[in-house]
């Protein structure tokens, strides 16, 4: 058996844990299992812990970075010179830490992955961005398999290095349009004939959830029936709840926090708003259209992420007001719109689990 060491999860339910458990629940772990590194401060748990010990695999838990940096890495050092792993699996947003790069280098025989996840960086980020820059220098020449969810996302980080694309796969079976679902939990949540309007995403700045609320505002003013539910948390949650008193919109928007049903949240929905500044390819989107759920989108994310029809792009640089009759009108559109085939589509563009699983089991089975 082949043992990977992960390296990238958060407590954080977003768009890496989510790949990187979708890979790990369908991956023949009979030939691969995996083990995670924990760096989370305040004694924060990896997010799918338990399901990750449920599946065999082991989490080490090491100092956070802002706590004690020589620590950390003495600890990743030690668990990297123990373990031996065939591969150490760097899922990365930027190229701010380095140490699961060249510590497995230096102190053991695993091959290293660097797997890039995201295409931008914000600039007001100057401590990371120096990092960035300098790591990504010392990094450019090692020896290591650089993989990316998109080819922005590859470009942005490794230059003009050669890499390989790793769709963010999901189990597209699951994501079949179900009717009864939608009517249940429009029942549940008393909304049987409101415009429902669905924003998944960790409370940050990169989702943009400022101009997503003055967008909602306007699509409230012009009708009343509308409602917003936004699934997710993150550093800004406090902020943003202002922020929608100040609107006077507490009645009709609804933070509902991580969710473990977000499948059934996209069939009970009409419309995804999605206005991030910048993204990698979001899972969230792969499963949106997967569910038949259409989907208005910032022009800055990636347009591989245009599997089906049912993505509309706009200018987020503009006034949000001028995108609310277009919302309204996508939810009309929603109504007649044909969800059940959605998904098979999304699995012949190649973004189901299998494919995605295959492709990694190559990599690990790999000499490189």
């Amino acid at each position: 058996m082949k043992r990977i060491l992960q390296i990238g999860m958060t407590s954080n339910y977003g768009g890496i844990e989510s790949f990187i458990m979708n890979v790990y629940r369908n991956i023949d772990r009979s030939k691969f299992q995996f083990d995670f590194i924990n760096m989370e401060t305040n004694g924060k748990e990896l997010a799918y812990s338990d399901e990750i010990k449920r599946l065999g695999g082991r989490i080490y838990k090491i100092p956070g970075r802002r706590e004690n940096l020589r620590e950390n890495r003495n600890e990743l050092k030690k668990i990297i010179k123990k373990n031996n792993y065939d591969f150490v699996h760097n899922n990365v947003l930027t190229w701010s830490y380095s140490d699961g790069i060249t510590l497995p280098l230096k102190h053991s025989s695993s091959k290293v992955i660097v797997h890039s996840h995201n295409s931008f960086m914000d600039s007001g980020l100057y401590a990371r961005r120096l990092l960035n820059f300098i790591n990504r220098r010392l990094n450019k020449n090692n020896n290591i398999i650089r993989l990316a969810c998109s080819k922005e996302a590859g470009k942005w980080l490794f230059s003009n290095k050669k890499f390989e694309i790793i769709p963010n796969g999901i189990v597209t079976d699951n994501y079949k349009f179900n009717i009864g679902v939608r009517d249940a939990y429009r029942k549940r949540f008393n909304i049987e004939n409101k415009k429902v309007f669905l924003n998944v995403g960790r409370l940050s700045h990169q989702k943009n959830h400022i101009f997503l609320l003055r967008w909602f505002k306007e699509i409230y003013k012009r009708d009343h029936n509308s409602i917003l539910f936004l699934v997710g948390d993150g550093e800004l949650k406090e902020k943003l709840k202002k922020e929608v008193k100040l609107l006077n919109l507490t009645s009709s928007v609804k933070f509902l926090g991580i969710r473990k049903d977000v499948k059934n949240l996209m069939f009970m929905s009409d419309v995804l708003l999605f206005p991030s500044y910048y993204e990698g390819l979001p899972v969230v989107l792969v499963e949106a259209q997967a569910a038949g759920l259409k989907a208005i989108i910032s022009s800055t994310i990636s347009k591989e992420i245009d599997i089906t029809s049912n993505i509309k792009r706009i200018d987020i640089s503009d006034s949000p007001a001028q995108y609310a009759e277009l919302a309204l009108r996508i939810v009309e559109k929603s109504y007649t719109s044909d969800r059940d085939e959605a998904y098979l589509k999304v699995k012949k563009a190649g973004y189901d689990i299998t494919n995605t699983v295959h492709l990694l089991e190559e990599i690990y089975s790999s000499e490189y």
